[in-house]
Protein backbone atom coordinates (compact mmCIF):
# COMPACT_ATOMS: atom_id res chain seq x y z
CA UNK A 1 0.00 0.00 0.00
CA UNK A 2 2.58 2.28 0.63
CA UNK A 3 4.27 1.83 -2.52
CA UNK A 4 1.60 2.58 -4.40
CA UNK A 5 1.39 5.82 -3.29
CA UNK A 6 4.31 7.16 -3.52
CA UNK A 7 3.77 6.07 -7.46
CA UNK A 8 0.73 7.56 -7.66
CA UNK A 9 2.22 10.69 -5.70
CA UNK A 10 5.14 10.89 -8.18
CA UNK A 11 2.69 10.69 -11.21
CA UNK A 12 0.64 13.79 -9.95
CA UNK A 13 4.09 15.67 -9.39
CA UNK A 14 5.00 15.08 -12.80
CA UNK A 15 1.57 16.36 -14.24
CA UNK A 16 1.66 19.26 -12.56
CA UNK A 17 5.68 20.11 -14.07
CA UNK A 18 3.92 19.41 -17.62
CA UNK A 19 1.05 21.78 -16.69
CA UNK A 20 2.84 24.59 -15.61
CA UNK A 21 5.36 24.13 -18.59
CA UNK A 22 2.32 24.11 -20.70
CA UNK A 23 0.90 27.28 -19.22
CA UNK A 24 4.39 29.41 -19.57
CA UNK A 25 4.40 28.30 -23.23
CA UNK A 26 0.81 29.93 -23.62
CA UNK A 27 1.53 32.75 -21.69
CA UNK A 28 4.75 33.10 -23.62
CA UNK A 29 2.67 33.20 -27.34
CA UNK A 30 0.13 35.49 -25.57
CA UNK A 31 3.32 38.17 -24.67
CA UNK A 32 4.44 37.82 -28.56
CA UNK A 33 1.20 38.67 -29.27
CA UNK A 34 1.06 41.50 -27.77
CA UNK A 35 4.55 43.54 -28.99
CA UNK A 36 3.07 42.59 -32.43
CA UNK A 37 -0.06 44.78 -32.07
CA UNK A 38 1.91 47.94 -30.01
CA UNK A 39 4.63 47.94 -33.04
CA UNK A 40 1.10 48.31 -35.38
CA UNK A 41 0.07 50.95 -32.85
CA UNK A 42 3.45 52.98 -33.23
CA UNK A 43 3.63 52.76 -36.76
CA UNK A 44 5.36 49.38 -37.82
CA UNK A 45 3.15 47.49 -39.01
CA UNK A 46 3.76 45.02 -41.78
CA UNK A 47 2.71 45.95 -45.75
CA UNK A 48 -0.22 44.19 -45.77
CA UNK A 49 -1.05 46.24 -42.36
CA UNK A 50 -0.45 49.44 -43.81
CA UNK A 51 -2.44 48.83 -47.16
CA UNK A 52 -5.64 48.16 -44.39
CA UNK A 53 -5.41 51.59 -42.35
CA UNK A 54 -5.07 54.79 -43.91
CA UNK A 55 -2.21 56.87 -43.80
CA UNK A 56 -2.00 60.48 -43.82
CA UNK A 57 0.39 61.15 -46.88
CA UNK A 58 1.44 64.75 -45.58
CA UNK A 59 1.01 66.36 -48.65
CA UNK A 60 -2.05 68.65 -48.51
CA UNK A 61 -3.15 71.28 -45.68
CA UNK A 62 -6.52 72.30 -45.02
CA UNK A 63 -7.43 76.47 -45.42
CA UNK A 64 -10.18 78.51 -45.06
CA UNK A 65 -11.58 80.70 -48.02
CA UNK A 66 -14.35 82.75 -48.51
CA UNK A 67 -16.27 79.30 -48.46
CA UNK A 68 -14.85 77.64 -45.98
CA UNK A 69 -12.31 74.36 -45.54
CA UNK A 70 -10.00 74.32 -48.39
CA UNK A 71 -7.69 70.98 -49.10
CA UNK A 72 -4.61 72.46 -50.60
CA UNK A 73 -1.66 71.13 -51.99
CA UNK A 74 1.44 71.41 -49.45
CA UNK A 75 3.55 73.20 -52.42
CA UNK A 76 1.41 73.89 -55.36
CA UNK A 77 3.50 74.13 -58.76
CA UNK A 78 0.76 74.84 -61.20
CA UNK A 79 -1.14 77.71 -60.00
CA UNK A 80 -4.01 79.66 -62.03
CA UNK A 81 -4.77 83.59 -61.11
CA UNK A 82 -8.41 84.19 -61.79
CA UNK A 83 -7.47 87.98 -60.93
CA UNK A 84 -4.96 90.93 -61.10
CA UNK A 85 -4.25 90.53 -57.01
CA UNK A 86 -3.93 87.16 -57.13
CA UNK A 87 -1.54 87.41 -59.85
CA UNK A 88 0.52 90.84 -58.50
CA UNK A 89 0.82 88.96 -55.18
CA UNK A 90 2.12 85.72 -56.18
CA UNK A 91 4.44 87.17 -58.16
CA UNK A 92 6.28 88.89 -55.43
CA UNK A 93 6.33 85.80 -53.70
CA UNK A 94 8.57 84.54 -56.06
CA UNK A 95 5.48 82.27 -57.66
CA UNK A 96 4.75 82.21 -61.42
CA UNK A 97 1.32 81.17 -61.88
CA UNK A 98 0.79 78.89 -65.52
CA UNK A 99 -2.24 81.18 -66.05
CA UNK A 100 -3.70 84.36 -65.51
CA UNK A 101 -6.58 86.16 -67.35
CA UNK A 102 -6.33 89.83 -68.67
CA UNK A 103 -7.83 93.24 -66.83
CA UNK A 104 -10.17 94.17 -69.65
CA UNK A 105 -9.97 92.06 -72.89
CA UNK A 106 -8.85 88.18 -73.24
CA UNK A 107 -5.13 88.21 -75.02
CA UNK A 108 -4.32 91.65 -74.04
CA UNK A 109 -1.15 92.36 -72.24
CA UNK A 110 -0.63 92.14 -68.35
CA UNK A 111 -0.47 95.29 -66.81
CA UNK A 112 2.95 96.53 -67.30
CA UNK A 113 4.21 97.59 -63.97
CA UNK A 114 3.94 93.79 -62.82
CA UNK A 115 7.47 91.95 -63.85
CA UNK A 116 8.02 88.33 -65.03
CA UNK A 117 4.73 87.73 -66.73
CA UNK A 118 6.44 85.91 -69.68
CA UNK A 119 5.30 82.52 -70.58
CA UNK A 120 1.99 83.20 -68.68
CA UNK A 121 -0.73 81.62 -70.28
CA UNK A 122 -3.81 84.02 -71.08
CA UNK A 123 -6.80 82.41 -69.90
CA UNK A 124 -9.14 85.11 -70.88
CA UNK A 125 -10.27 87.95 -68.79
CA UNK A 126 -10.70 88.78 -65.41
CA UNK A 127 -14.43 89.11 -65.97
CA UNK A 128 -15.03 85.79 -67.91
CA UNK A 129 -12.38 83.18 -67.49
CA UNK A 130 -12.15 80.47 -69.93
CA UNK A 131 -12.79 77.42 -68.44
CA UNK A 132 -11.43 75.08 -71.39
CA UNK A 133 -7.86 77.01 -71.09
CA UNK A 134 -8.05 76.65 -67.07
CA UNK A 135 -8.47 72.98 -67.75
CA UNK A 136 -5.90 71.85 -70.27
CA UNK A 137 -3.16 74.10 -68.05
CA UNK A 138 -3.75 70.87 -65.50
CA UNK A 139 -3.75 73.38 -62.43
CA UNK A 140 -3.09 72.13 -58.93
CA UNK A 141 -4.63 75.32 -57.54
CA UNK A 142 -7.04 77.83 -58.27
CA UNK A 143 -6.98 81.32 -56.78
CA UNK A 144 -9.99 83.53 -57.26
CA UNK A 145 -12.37 85.65 -55.78
CA UNK A 146 -16.03 85.32 -54.83
CA UNK A 147 -17.50 88.90 -56.11
CA UNK A 148 -16.38 88.04 -59.17
CA UNK A 149 -16.51 84.19 -59.73
CA UNK A 150 -18.77 83.00 -57.50
CA UNK A 151 -20.93 81.48 -60.36
CA UNK A 152 -18.11 79.30 -61.52
CA UNK A 153 -16.91 78.09 -58.09
CA UNK A 154 -18.74 74.95 -58.35
CA UNK A 155 -17.15 74.10 -61.91
CA UNK A 156 -13.19 75.00 -60.94
CA UNK A 157 -13.41 73.26 -57.87
CA UNK A 158 -14.01 70.35 -60.42
CA UNK A 159 -10.53 71.24 -62.03
CA UNK A 160 -8.76 71.79 -59.16
CA UNK A 161 -8.65 73.11 -54.83
CA UNK A 162 -9.80 76.33 -55.55
CA UNK A 163 -9.08 79.35 -53.08
CA UNK A 164 -11.42 82.39 -53.03
CA UNK A 165 -11.04 85.64 -51.31
CA UNK A 166 -14.47 87.46 -50.42
CA UNK A 167 -13.74 90.42 -51.90
CA UNK A 168 -11.27 93.03 -53.99
CA UNK A 169 -10.19 96.54 -53.33
CA UNK A 170 -10.36 97.44 -49.48
CA UNK A 171 -9.50 94.07 -48.01
CA UNK A 172 -5.75 93.54 -49.84
CA UNK A 173 -4.07 93.22 -46.94
CA UNK A 174 -6.13 89.86 -45.78
CA UNK A 175 -6.49 88.75 -49.38
CA UNK A 176 -2.56 88.89 -49.69
CA UNK A 177 -2.33 86.55 -46.51
CA UNK A 178 -5.16 84.28 -47.69
CA UNK A 179 -2.89 83.62 -51.15
CA UNK A 180 0.19 83.03 -49.01
CA UNK A 181 -1.49 80.70 -46.95
CA UNK A 182 -2.80 79.20 -50.33
CA UNK A 183 0.77 78.51 -51.45
CA UNK A 184 2.50 77.92 -48.09
CA UNK A 185 4.14 81.21 -48.09
CA UNK A 186 3.09 82.88 -44.75
CA UNK A 187 6.40 84.56 -44.07
CA UNK A 188 6.72 85.99 -47.14
CA UNK A 189 3.81 87.34 -47.00
CA UNK A 190 4.43 89.26 -43.39
CA UNK A 191 7.26 90.59 -44.45
CA UNK A 192 5.86 92.83 -47.55
CA UNK A 193 3.64 93.71 -45.07
CA UNK A 194 5.86 94.38 -42.21
CA UNK A 195 7.74 96.49 -45.09
CA UNK A 196 4.36 98.58 -45.90
CA UNK A 197 3.98 99.89 -42.75
CA UNK A 198 7.55 100.62 -42.51
CA UNK A 199 7.30 102.53 -46.12
CA UNK A 200 4.26 104.25 -44.23
CA UNK A 201 5.88 105.25 -41.45
CA UNK A 202 8.31 106.91 -43.51
CA UNK A 203 5.78 108.61 -45.38
CA UNK A 204 4.19 110.14 -42.63
CA UNK A 205 7.19 110.82 -40.93
CA UNK A 206 7.83 113.30 -44.16
CA UNK A 207 4.67 114.90 -44.16
CA UNK A 208 4.85 115.66 -40.71
CA UNK A 209 5.32 119.67 -40.23
CA UNK A 210 4.56 120.48 -44.11
CA UNK A 211 1.39 122.24 -44.77
CA UNK A 212 -1.64 119.52 -44.89
CA UNK A 213 -3.07 119.15 -48.34
CA UNK A 214 -6.34 117.72 -49.15
CA UNK A 215 -5.92 115.01 -51.74
CA UNK A 216 -8.79 114.18 -54.35
CA UNK A 217 -8.94 111.20 -56.41
CA UNK A 218 -11.08 111.23 -59.14
CA UNK A 219 -12.20 108.82 -62.16
CA UNK A 220 -13.55 110.95 -65.35
CA UNK A 221 -15.18 108.86 -67.73
CA UNK A 222 -17.58 109.27 -71.35
CA UNK A 223 -20.69 110.06 -69.31
CA UNK A 224 -19.93 110.73 -65.79
CA UNK A 225 -17.41 111.88 -63.48
CA UNK A 226 -16.32 109.60 -60.31
CA UNK A 227 -14.97 111.04 -56.87
CA UNK A 228 -13.70 107.52 -55.24
CA UNK A 229 -14.08 107.67 -51.62
CA UNK A 230 -12.55 105.83 -48.07
CA UNK A 231 -13.97 102.40 -48.92
CA UNK A 232 -11.77 101.77 -52.01
CA UNK A 233 -7.97 100.20 -52.64
CA UNK A 234 -6.30 103.42 -53.08
CA UNK A 235 -8.27 105.24 -50.40
CA UNK A 236 -7.39 102.31 -47.64
CA UNK A 237 -3.57 103.47 -48.43
CA UNK A 238 -3.92 106.96 -48.59
CA UNK A 239 -5.88 106.15 -44.87
CA UNK A 240 -3.12 104.59 -43.87
CA UNK A 241 -0.91 107.52 -44.52
CA UNK A 242 -3.20 110.01 -42.62
CA UNK A 243 -3.93 111.80 -45.64
CA UNK A 244 -6.69 113.99 -45.74
CA UNK A 245 -9.29 114.00 -48.18
CA UNK A 246 -11.59 116.48 -49.14
CA UNK A 247 -15.07 116.72 -47.23
CA UNK A 248 -16.92 115.28 -50.14
CA UNK A 249 -14.63 112.25 -50.51
CA UNK A 250 -14.64 111.19 -46.90
CA UNK A 251 -17.80 109.22 -46.90
CA UNK A 252 -17.98 105.21 -46.59
CA UNK A 253 -18.27 103.71 -49.64
CA UNK A 254 -17.02 103.18 -52.77
CA UNK A 255 -17.37 106.23 -55.17
CA UNK A 256 -19.94 108.76 -56.02
CA UNK A 257 -20.66 109.92 -59.26
CA UNK A 258 -21.39 113.70 -59.70
CA UNK A 259 -22.23 115.35 -62.95
CA UNK A 260 -19.80 118.72 -64.43
CA UNK A 261 -22.71 121.02 -62.45
CA UNK A 262 -20.99 119.61 -59.32
CA UNK A 263 -17.89 119.78 -60.14
CA UNK A 264 -16.52 121.81 -57.18
CA UNK A 265 -16.84 118.54 -55.08
CA UNK A 266 -13.65 117.43 -57.03
CA UNK A 267 -11.82 119.87 -56.03
CA UNK A 268 -8.72 119.44 -53.77
CA UNK A 269 -4.94 121.15 -52.87
CA UNK A 270 -3.73 118.23 -55.52
CA UNK A 271 -5.94 116.44 -57.59
CA UNK A 272 -4.97 112.74 -58.99
CA UNK A 273 -6.76 111.18 -61.58
CA UNK A 274 -7.24 107.83 -63.88
CA UNK A 275 -9.57 106.71 -66.67
CA UNK A 276 -9.76 104.28 -68.93
CA UNK A 277 -11.70 106.13 -71.59
CA UNK A 278 -8.98 108.07 -73.61
CA UNK A 279 -10.95 111.62 -74.37
CA UNK A 280 -12.84 111.61 -70.94
CA UNK A 281 -10.06 113.52 -69.29
CA UNK A 282 -10.22 116.20 -72.12
CA UNK A 283 -13.60 116.55 -72.10
CA UNK A 284 -13.64 117.49 -68.21
CA UNK A 285 -10.73 119.90 -69.06
CA UNK A 286 -13.10 121.91 -71.77
CA UNK A 287 -15.32 122.52 -68.50
CA UNK A 288 -15.63 126.19 -67.57
CA UNK A 289 -15.72 125.12 -64.15
CA UNK A 290 -12.71 123.14 -64.17
CA UNK A 291 -10.58 126.28 -64.10
CA UNK A 292 -12.47 127.40 -61.10
CA UNK A 293 -10.65 124.17 -59.05
CA UNK A 294 -7.69 124.96 -56.58
CA UNK A 295 -6.04 122.17 -57.52
CA UNK A 296 -5.95 123.04 -60.91
CA UNK A 297 -5.37 126.77 -60.55
CA UNK A 298 -2.06 125.97 -58.45
CA UNK A 299 -1.08 123.46 -61.20
CA UNK A 300 -1.47 120.31 -58.78
CA UNK A 301 -3.21 118.11 -61.07
CA UNK A 302 -1.43 114.50 -61.64
CA UNK A 303 -2.80 111.89 -63.83
CA UNK A 304 -2.05 108.38 -62.19
CA UNK A 305 -2.19 104.90 -63.93
CA UNK A 306 -5.34 102.70 -63.56
CA UNK A 307 -3.41 99.58 -64.08
CA UNK A 308 -2.40 99.96 -60.25
CA UNK A 309 -4.39 102.79 -58.71
CA UNK A 310 -7.65 101.06 -60.01
CA UNK A 311 -7.06 97.43 -60.97
CA UNK A 312 -3.88 96.47 -59.53
CA UNK A 313 -5.36 95.34 -56.06
CA UNK A 314 -2.09 93.37 -55.01
CA UNK A 315 1.08 94.25 -53.05
CA UNK A 316 3.44 95.91 -55.86
CA UNK A 317 0.05 97.86 -56.85
CA UNK A 318 0.16 98.97 -52.73
CA UNK A 319 4.19 100.02 -53.36
CA UNK A 320 3.65 101.78 -56.96
CA UNK A 321 0.70 103.73 -55.21
CA UNK A 322 2.84 104.86 -52.46
CA UNK A 323 5.46 105.78 -54.98
CA UNK A 324 3.53 108.32 -56.69
CA UNK A 325 2.40 109.49 -53.12
CA UNK A 326 5.98 110.14 -52.25
CA UNK A 327 6.13 111.82 -55.41
CA UNK A 328 3.41 114.21 -55.27
CA UNK A 329 3.43 115.17 -51.75
CA UNK A 330 6.74 115.16 -50.89
CA UNK A 331 8.43 118.17 -52.70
Amino acid sequence: MHVKRMKSQRISWSYVVVLAIIMMSLAGCGNSGLAVDSKIDEGTATKDNKQETPVSTGDTRTIQDAYGDVQVPMNPSRIVALDIGALDNLLEMGITPVGAPSILTAGDPYPRYLKGTEGIENIGSVNEPNLERIDALKPDLIIGNKDTHDAIHDQLKQIAPTVYVETLGVTWKENLKLHADAVNKQEESLKLLDAYQQRIKELKSALTGKEIKRISLIRPREDKIQIYLQDTFAGTIMKDAGIVRPASQQAAGFSKDITEEQIVDMDGDVILWFNREPDAFSKLEKSQLWATLKGVQDKAVHPVDWEYWMSGLGIQAVNKVVDDLNTFLIK
